[in-house]
């Protein structure tokens, strides 16, 4: 761009140092001149224009990210497997991971507002070992202490 203005500059120089300024002709160079300068400073003012935009740009771009980042990293919690369960006592939802299900170690949730456990891991099993125990094994009323199994029942 300056490489621009010295020239223009230079052509002016050449005009003024012709002594053109009285003929017709070197009234219309002046002004195509002038015009020249007008067009040099104008292109001058939309490069800084540019400049800016470019720099707001890349601030939009980085606060985007920083958006993109946030949400994103939301989407990944979402995706991971959480159960969510009803606390007994002020029915406040608890929410934890579903790893915790699974776990060998004994492991109790507790509600983060009245601290009354709302799941311990491996309670099921025990439940549900206690409900296949029952089923396989008869009641004593249909128990014979002699024989075994009650034949009159059977």
């Amino acid at each position: 761009m300056k490489d621009l203005q010295h020239k223009i500059a230079y052509l002016q120089g050449q005009v003024d140092g012709m002594k053109l300024d009285d003929s017709p002709e070197g009234k219309v160079i002046g002004k195509v001149l002038e015009a020249l300068e007008d067009v040099a400073d104008y292109l001058d003012f939309l490069r800084e224009q540019q400049e800016d935009l470019e720099d707001y740009l890349e601030s939009v771009d980085s606060d985007l990210a920083d958006v993109e980042d946030a949400v994103y990293e939301e989407d990944e919690i979402e995706d991971e497997d959480f159960v969510e369960v009803e606390c007994p006592n002020c029915h406040e939802q608890v929410c934890f991971d579903s790893s915790i299900l699974y776990d060998e170690d004994l492991i109790e949730v507790t509600c983060p507002v009245c601290d009354t456990v709302v799941y311990v891991n491996g309670e099921e099993e025990e439940d549900e070992d206690a409900q296949d125990d029952e089923e396989n094994y008869p009641e004593e009323s249909d128990v014979d202490e002699h024989d075994g199994y009650n034949k009159d029942k059977d």
